[in-house]
């Protein structure tokens, strides 16, 4: 499972350097790249699914997914 498909890679902040790939920043908490951008093929054990979103979502900077989340009883 990689960083793009889960709920805390970053939808906000982002970066590409010299035109590398895009890289997000890791939004979980004591997760193995926690505070760090990692690109989308990366993975690691703190992975969650985003199938509500990633947490962070633009309009509400994931106010309604992570509600979501919290409802459904998974890791917010």
């Amino acid at each position: 499972m990689r960083c793009e498909g889960c709920r805390y890679w970053s939808q906000m902040v982002v970066q590409s350097i010299g035109g590398g790939p895009i890289e997000a920043l890791c939004l979980t908490d004591g997760g193995k790249y926690s505070g760090r951008y990692v690109t989308a093929r990366m993975s690691c054990p703190a992975w969650w699914s985003d199938h509500f979103g990633k947490v962070d979502d633009p309009a509400n900077y994931g106010e309604r997914s992570r509600a979501a989340y919290a409802r459904e009883g998974g890791s917010t």
